[in-house]
């Protein structure tokens, strides 16, 4: 209640000091714009959901008019506004397009967001924001400043056209000196595209579609800032290059609450004259400070921002072209280097969760080994063409390695997300040895700009050929002899006979280790009979990434109905004899993994601390389907920590299979076979032997 009064009374004397400050107001309105900046929110579910985009709605409405305290102070005070130092600084139009949700929180207590916008749903809604003297969000009072302006036929927010047609909108309507464009809502990596508009069949807008609504639009930018995950890559800075001049993007997931909206546009507004490159530095350090005193744990040592120049673009993308010919060069007269320089690649900093293939450019070069192996001429080139188009960054503790751009590595993607990344990519010659390590045939057009590459599957020399063995302890293992040089990973699967329903579920996917018999490398399940549990509980879990000091895993449950992915993750350190040693698991958070329909991530993680009290299940896919989800019986309660440790399995019947991870990151998978345990000790059925060459199969 006091809260209430409190509201009403400033209020109320915010209105009564603004009515003096109007003059001064009008002044600066009738000054030519110096900035329009353009918000497109497509809030799909993560403002249906969460209330992400009303949250950033609100964080705008708290911007307010530069000097307004002084201003208000003097009028009050009947005082000479000189001798306060009160500057009128440039003009900035905010306009802000909504669409592509089932639901808007903006007067929804629930979600502590107080905005006198009542968004339609069924409509496309263009708005204003229009700054008053004394800023605030109050529920009744004036300063909730955003106007509607227009309000238009419901059309999806991932079709190029509605767009363009904002931008040309906006250009017309609220001409300025200089443009900036935020475009927000999920990301995917430079695979697909960005947006997933809940009311068009989760339509997405591809990078290609992009590109053509920036070119209809007919406007240039003096900065596009993508608030979307994994956007900052290599192919997203070509497709727009043409019409912005800086980029602001993060090479990774993007938590659902974006940048620092508040902060960055109310620096806009108390520096109009800065050009793009500083306003960019503006998102990177402000974003960084707001999860720097947030608790998503997870979110601050993961965050990456950087400021990229689109006028070095062209010259960025020739040189990578110049790293893809050597090895296209390598392919064709000295196939066994292939892999070595395709291991470098791998060795790079990866994003997301895996499945977008997203790895950091400059780590690939960054490194004692291209610079011993990679020509000085094409290393140097691309770092310094590298250095040149990114001009500003800044990462979390967890991605020290970013260097402010990444690109697509898709060598495990299907014929289809090919196509797709084929229209987003600016290198034939790329799309030429992809074509070469894949089942993918590349369009007729990238054989016009550059040579037909040989097939890696016709070359001996890339083969990996694999022979069943035991390592020392009598487990089953691999040996791969010479061809181990064309081995990225070894992985191996767990499944679990369910005596009660009769279903093999899976139980997980983790790393093998090796060790020698002889002079064999023997690759091996480690320990499979011990396995992770959650308060006693086993769990499903996953590696989703390791980059040699961090795992990270998924493991699938159900809070209250709901499917999520709890994130953990798990330290290795190295003793001084260079054996491997294991922390604990750490839980970061709860992610709602992906979209089933557009299959981009989800950017809401939440942290434990928000969901503790809450019912869940643990969750295990049914054998041969990823998507068919098995409840666990117990219902348990989530906490603010979980205690993840690693346990004996029960007694019981168990199927294990490897998969191999080649040099290109193709997944084979080699025969699975029964374990019997009865707790203490493992059996194979009668007859069991294991040996010869493996026979391997494509994993699903």
């Amino acid at each position: 209640m006091r809260k209430i009064i409190l509201r009403a009374l400033m209020a109320a004397l915010l209105a009564a000091l603004a009515l003096c400050a109007l003059p001064a107001l009008a002044e600066a309105q009738d000054e030519p714009a110096e900035w329009t900046v353009m918000f497109y929110f497509c809030g799909s579910d993560l403002e249906s959901k969460y209330g992400y985009a009303s949250g950033n709605l609100q964080e705008i409405s708290y911007v307010l008019y530069p000097d307004s305290y002084l201003q208000q102070i003097a009028h009050y005070y009947e005082l000479d506004p000189a001798t306060m130092e009160i500057t009128t600084p440039g003009k900035v139009n905010v306009l802000v397009e909504t669409g592509g949700s089932k639901a808007w929180h903006t007067r929804d207590e629930n979600f502590d967001v107080f905005l006198d916008m009542d968004i339609d749903t069924k409509a496309l809604q263009r708005w204003r924001y229009n700054i008053y003297p004394g800023g605030g969000t109050f529920p009744d009072g004036p300063w909730n400043g955003f106007e509607l302006m227009q309000t238009l036929p419901l059309q999806s927010m991932a079709d190029p056209e509605t767009l363009a047609d904002f931008i040309r909108w906006g250009v017309e309507t609220y001409p300025a000196k200089k443009y900036a464009l935020v475009l927000w809502d999920h990301g995917g990596g430079a695979g697909t595209g960005l947006f997933i508009d809940e009311l068009f069949d989760k339509d997405v807008m591809y990078l290609y579609e992009l590109k053509q609504a920036l070119a209809d639009s007919g406007a240039h930018f003096e900065a596009l800032i993508i608030d979307a995950c994994m956007m900052a890559n290599i192919e997203t800075a070509w497709n727009v290059k043409d019409w912005a001049n800086w980029m602001v993007a993060s090479e990774e997931i993007v938590p659902g609450k974006g940048t620092a909206v508040n902060d960055w546009l109310q620096a806009l507004y108390a520096h109009p004259e800065c050009d793009g490159e500083w306003l960019g530095r503006c998102v990177c350090d402000m974003t960084e400070i707001k999860y720097a005193n947030d608790s998503d744990e997870m979110a601050k040592s993961l965050l990456t921002w950087s400021v990229i120049d689109l006028s070095k673009i062209d010259r960025l993308v020739e040189a990578c072209s110049g790293y893809f010919e050597i090895m296209a060069d390598a392919l064709k007269r000295y196939p066994g280097w292939t892999t070595t320089y395709a291991r470098y690649i791998l060795k790079a900093e990866e994003y997301g969760d895996g499945q977008q293939d997203m790895h950091d450019l400059g780590a690939v070069f960054y490194n004692a080994e291209t610079a011993s192996d990679v020509p000085l001429r094409v290393r140097n080139e691309l770092m310094e063409a590298l250095a040149d188009a990114v001009t500003y960054i800044v990462r979390g503790p967890g991605r020290s390695m970013a260097r402010g751009l990444s690109f697509c590595y898709p060598t495990d993607f299907s014929e289809e997300q090919l196509d797709l990344y084929a229209k987003n990519c600016p290198m034939p010659l790329y799309l030429a040895y992809l074509d070469a390590i894949s089942p993918w045939t590349a369009p007729d057009w990238v054989y016009e700009k550059t040579e037909r590459l040989p097939d890696v599957d016709s070359i001996e020399d890339l083969r990996i050929a694999p022979v069943k063995t035991l390592d020392s302890k009598g487990m089953p293992g691999l040996n791969f002899g010479t061809m181990a040089v064309n081995v990225h990973e070894v992985y191996y699967r767990l499944y679990r006979l369910d005596e009660a329903t009769g279903q093999t579920v899976r139980l997980g996917r983790t790393v093998c280790s090796f060790d020698y018999v002889g002079d064999d490398e023997i690759w091996s399940a480690t320990d499979p009979m011990h396995w992770p549990a959650i308060d006693g509980e086993l769990c499903c879990i996953d590696m989703i990434w390791d980059d040699g000091f961090i795992r990270l895993y998924n493991i699938p449950m159900q809070i209250d109905t709901q499917n999520a992915v709890l994130r953990c993750g798990r330290t290795i350190w190295y003793a001084d004899e260079g054996q491997g040693r294991y922390s604990d698991y750490e839980a970061y958070g709860v992610w709602e993994g992906y979209d089933e329909n557009s299959e981009l991530m989800n950017r809401s993680v939440k942290p434990l601390a928000m969901l503790s009290g809450r019912d869940y299940r643990l969750l295990y896919p049914v054998d041969g389907s990823d998507r068919t989800l098995y409840a666990s019986g117990k219902t348990m309660t989530l906490y603010r920590a979980l205690d993840i440790h690693e346990i004996p399995l029960p007694a019981g019947t168990y199927y294990l299979e490897y998969e191999i991870e080649d040099a290109f990151l193709r997944s084979k998978l080699v025969d699975r076979f029964e374990i019997r345990w009865d707790g203490r000790e493992m059996t194979f059925p009668e007859g069991f032997a294991w040996e010869g060459e493996a026979q391997m199969y494509t994993a699903k």
